[in-house]
């Protein structure tokens, strides 16, 4: 197989590192590349570098999977919807120290790093993002295209909705629901629910503002 990184930025790097040390282990990928339509150098980490459009071009791409690595939940679910419109297959990368529960289930292209504790019974959606020492709790759900950053503790019986941002240190107290398109601040504590499309942050969190553009990177 070829894996395809969507993405050279801070993001992109940290998943070919992963994809590193996953081929260490199991050996999946023959080659790895980037995707990247802005930019113009055509070698980067020593891994070769195309646009969507030159990749288009490709007609048998069978043997190539493909691992959205942006940030922004809003760009991660446009970029995931144009690959799955033009028929590419999601990789899914889950690092080798991570354990997943039988009765946990996992969505395709979604990222799982180093150190990261995943609960029983857990529902993880489709292009999630979970980074290093993150902990999230039985029979929580995580709703696809969501990011959650480092060090972040969910506790069980959550749900997080879609193309959601958790910042990195925030905990997030058991049997919550956090909506759609939220910003959790950076070692903010939730004690309660959280609305659609807020931005929400401090110790307990309160919601600040509306995420009128729906971003998290302004």
């Amino acid at each position: 197989m070829i894996l395809g990184i969507y993405g050279t930025g801070g993001l992109g790097r940290e998943v070919l590192e992963l994809a590193k040390q996953i081929n260490n282990v199991q050996h999946r990928w023959n080659q790895i590349f980037f995707i990247d339509d802005f930019r113009d150098e055509k070698n980067f980490q020593n891994c070769q570098v195309t646009s969507f459009q030159e990749l288009k071009q490709i007609n048998n791409h069978d043997d190539i999977e493909i691992i959205v690595a942006v940030g922004e939940p809003k760009n991660r679910k446009m970029l995931a919807e144009t690959l799955q419109t033009e028929g590419y297959k999601f990789a899914t990368l889950i690092h080798p120290n991570v354990h997943i529960p039988a009765s946990t289930e996992i969505g395709g292209g979604t990222v799982i790093c180093a150190q990261a504790i995943i609960s029983c019974d857990v529902v993880i959606g489709k292009n999630v993002y979970i980074q290093p020492n993150a902990l999230v709790g039985h029979n929580t759900v995580i709703a696809d295209n969501t990011i959650i950053s480092g060090l972040v503790h969910v506790a069980g019986s959550c749900h997080i909705g879609h193309e959601s941002y958790i910042g990195m240190n925030a905990c997030v107290k058991e049997g919550l629901k956090i909506g759609n398109e939220v910003i959790i601040g950076i070692a903010s504590v939730v004690v309660r629910e959280i609305p659609d499309t807020v931005i929400a942050l401090g110790n307990p969190a309160r919601p600040m503002k509306t995420n009128e553009d729906k971003k998290v990177f302004k």
